[in-house]
């Protein structure tokens, strides 16, 4: 597997260095740095991606960078990103998981319930054969979910203030 990643990483590189308008090169390099916890590689790739194209990959590419500034703790870039991303894409449970997780973390946890249980059902309907997939999303979805106060709490906590 590693040697894979390695091989996927030096083809991706030497495709950019050929031509560096290479969007596709560039989102996969990033979106590698990313999971490798190399923020500041993964910055510069998915940035050039989104200054070459802010719709790149049916919009993942917001995704990616709302992950990443989850992943740096910059919630509040995180939400600009991200908000995007599900108002074009409303159905994607990891998405919606990182939209949900950088809300609570900026202190809005009744909207932050709200994406976590959006994402649950996401995955929930997802079609069969990405379940898989999704199905990671709904886990952490429902972790954070439990972690947070019931939507009566947070009701009567704002109407307290």
């Amino acid at each position: 597997m590693r040697f894979s990643i390695r091989a996927a990483i030096k083809r991706f590189k030497l495709a950019v260095a050929i031509d560096p308008g290479q969007t596709d090169a560039h989102f996969q390099l990033g979106r590698i740095a990313l999971e490798q916890d190399r923020l500041s590689d993964a910055l510069e790739h998915l940035q050039t991606v989104f200054v070459q194209d802010e719709k790149y990959n049916s919009n993942e590419i917001l995704r990616e960078l709302g992950a990443l500034y989850v992943t740096a703790g910059q919630h509040h870039d995180a939400l600009r990103r991200l908000e995007i991303y599900v108002d074009r894409r409303p159905y994607d449970p990891e998405g919606l998981y990182y939209f949900g997780f950088a809300l609570e973390k900026t202190g809005d946890a009744a909207r932050a319930r709200e994406m976590y249980e959006r994402a649950i059902e996401a995955a929930r309907t997802a079609p069969r054969y990405r379940r898989r997939y999704t199905a990671k999303w709904s886990r952490l979805a429902q972790r954070q979910v439990r972690k947070l106060p019931s939507a009566q709490n947070l009701a009567l906590h704002d109407t307290t203030n």
